[in-house]
């Protein structure tokens, strides 16, 4: 897990990534804070985007073993199972959104829907790309989908012993709601960590104003 760097590279909400959603069609929609969703269905699949920002796109089946071995690249004391990435790549609850990069993912983030609530499983930056805001980005672009998703919170556990994760986690907005001992099978503890996501405002336009056409947002 990386720490937030003082000049992040401006990836926050303008990051592009692929949502499957429907199996038959393909369509693309932009909705709030500017993030724009492609939509891939089997049957599919749209033009390239150019943008001047890194691609997100979610995985699918294809891309177990790529997963598998970022994950024991990423975390190399304790990684998830092959068997454990492939039920998170099966779960249809599930969602796992990668940055591609010439040496293989830059970024990987994995998203468990459960009711109204959004649970990250998983979020993990190649060493090499660490310190570029690159986790901050990665959070904030699921936050949007899930209020896209009319989620209304977004919940985590990080061990207690990784700083760093807890710093940018707190950076962000998330509360610690409590300790969970013993919660990994190697016996380290855990925070569980919460934050609820506020409708985003509508604009109060003054009737003798002219609408604003632009957005400014800069483990």
């Amino acid at each position: 897990m990386e720490t937030m760097n003082p000049s992040p590279i401006p990836l926050g909400l303008d990051y592009i990534f692929a949502v499957r959603r429907h199996q038959k069609r393909a369509t693309r929609l932009r909705f709030a804070a500017d993030v724009l969703i492609q939509h891939r269905g089997r049957k599919g699949q749209l033009p390239p985007v150019r943008s001047e920002h890194p691609m997100l796109r979610v995985a699918g089946p294809e891309d177990l073993d790529d997963l598998h071995a970022f994950e024991v690249r990423c975390f190399r004391d304790h990684p998830f199972r092959r068997d454990h990435v492939e039920w998170i790549l099966g779960n249809d609850h599930a969602l796992t959104l990668v940055q591609d990069g010439t040496d293989g993912f830059v970024a990987v983030m994995m998203l468990l829907f459960e009711g109204r609530s959004c649970r990250v499983l998983s979020i993990g930056v190649a060493r090499n790309a660490r310190r570029r805001g690159i986790a901050t980005g990665l959070m904030q672009a699921a936050e949007a989908l899930c209020r896209e998703r009319k989620m209304g919170t977004v919940r985590l556990e990080v061990s207690t012993r990784n700083l760093a994760a807890i710093e940018l986690y707190r950076g962000l907005g998330y509360r610690t709601d409590g300790v969970l001992y013993g919660y990994y099978s190697w016996g380290e503890d855990a925070y569980s960590m919460t934050k609820n996501l506020a409708p985003e405002p509508s604009p109060r336009i003054s009737p003798r104003a002219e609408p604003s056409h632009s957005i400014n947002i800069n483990r």
